[in-house]
C-alpha cells in the first residue's frame, strides 16, 4: 500500500476535525446566502436616510381604511344579524 502524501496529510486532518455542520445551521447560510443585502453594518461613509413622517402617516391611513371597517364587520355581525331578524324568526 502507498503511503499517505504529506501535503494531503494537513488537508486530511482539518477535514476530520472539522465540527459537523447542524440542518438549522446549514439552513441558516443557505437563506443568508440568497439576501441581496449584507448582514453586517453599514460602512461609515453611507448616510442614513432621513425619516418620511409623511409616507409612514400615509400607510398607516391607507391601511387602516381597510382594517377598521373589516374587523368592525368581523366583530359586529352578530349585532347586525339580531336587528335584521328581530321578531321575524318565526314567520318564515
Amino acid at each position: 500500500m502507498a503511503p499517505i502524501n504529506r501535503a494531503f496529510t494537513p488537508a486530511l486532518r482539518m477535514v476530520s476535525q472539522r465540527r459537523s455542520m447542524s440542518v438549522a445551521q446549514r439552513a441558516r447560510h443557505l437563506i443568508r446566502d440568497f439576501e441581496p443585502h449584507p448582514f453586517e453594518r453599514y460602512p461609515t461613509t453611507t448616510k442614513a436616510a432621513p425619516a418620511d413622517w409623511g409616507r409612514q402617516a400615509r400607510r398607516l391611513g391607507d391601511a387602516s381604511m381597510f382594517y377598521f371597517p373589516f374587523f368592525a364587520l368581523v366583530i359586529g355581525w352578530p349585532l347586525l344579524a339580531e336587528e335584521l331578524v328581530d321578531g321575524h324568526m318565526g314567520d318564515y
